[in-house]
């Protein structure tokens, strides 16, 4: 009786120890598989970090887990979750069980003064372990960002073009039927431009249209939006602003362009239109009315304000 029960204990004893070193020995194999990934890559329990990779590390700037350990024990603390509208996946310290497989989330991780972002992926690899690699996209966001802005801006003279600012035209729009907020569009059209092109040549013209732009843009607020709309005409959206206001602006605007000295033709006056938003105004309407107004001010003889 008492050799059948030393038996069992050693059986019992023999398999807690198998199933000891089959834990450690796939945390071992795990620590190892890892170190073959040059993306940061995190072991971690359902909350706590287990291990990392030498290439996570020295991005973080610790020398070893313990080091990293002594910071936090937990992977949220290292990143932010960029969040939008419909997502937010890391959230409680066992968000790792809640991320679906294969789903990809965007997370920024700074170190120092640099903010990079990341794809993350988690993957459960065992009962209680899983795998969390972090993809940098910080060139490819960078790039994505740089190409969105050039497709915003007018090659010339560097400000929004045309379809960008009827972009922000359409959220102003929107705001301002639900919110009752005012605002104004004041059309601008270089007078005479034609024989500017004519008398010194397409690249004077061109060096009118840039010094033209950035004077303009120079005297406006900094919440205004300002676009080339096409050849020799600009267009301002003044946002919360009344017709009165408007005017004042234009005017300033006329009398700055009208005493500049340029490079080559040395003066050049502008005609401006503006209108004000009305309550059933669409795009069209409001820049219609706007045109309307510059039509009349260059039929008045150029270089005046008109609403």
């Amino acid at each position: 009786m008492l050799t059948s029960i030393l038996c069992a204990l050693v059986i019992v004893l023999l398999l807690i120890l198998i199933w000891i070193y089959s834990k450690k020995n796939f945390d071992t194999h795990l620590r190892t598989f890892i170190e073959f990934n040059n993306d940061i890559t995190v072991i971690t329990t359902e909350t706590e970090i287990i291990a990392m990779n030498k290439a996570g590390l020295h991005f973080l700037g610790f020398k070893n887990v313990k080091e990293l350990k002594k910071k936090t024990k937990y992977l949220s603390k290292l990143f932010t979750e960029i969040r939008t509208e419909d997502s937010k996946y890391v959230t409680g310290i066992n968000w790792v069980t809640k991320i679906p497989k294969g789903q990809n989330v965007k997370v920024q991780i700074t170190t120092g003064a640099l903010t990079q972002t990341f794809l993350m992926q988690v993957s459960r690899i065992k009962e209680n372990r899983y795998m969390v690699t972090f993809h940098n996209i910080s060139r490819m966001v960078a790039e994505k960002d740089t190409i969105s802005k050039l497709a915003e801006k007018d090659e010339l003279t560097q400000i929004y073009n045309r379809a960008k600012f009827k972009t922000i035209l359409a959220t102003c729009l929107r705001n301002a039927k639900i919110h009752n907020t005012p605002f104004t569009i004041i059309l601008i059209d270089i007078d005479h431009f034609k024989k500017v092109n004519d008398t010194y040549g397409h690249d004077a013209g061109d060096k009118v249209l840039i010094q033209v732009s950035s004077l303009l843009k120079s005297l406006l607020r900094s919440q205004d939006s300002f676009a080339r709309w096409g050849g020799e005409e600009f267009i301002i959206l003044s946002h919360s602003s009344t017709l009165g206001e408007a005017h004042k602006l234009a005017e300033r605007l006329r009398q700055s362009i009208e005493i500049f000295s340029f490079d080559i033709v040395k003066h050049i006056t502008c005609s401006f239109g503006i209108s004000q938003y009305e309550t059933d105004d669409t795009i069209d309407s409001v820049i219609k009315r706007a045109d309307n107004a510059l039509y009349r001010a260059k039929a008045m003889g150029r270089n005046r304000v008109n609403a």
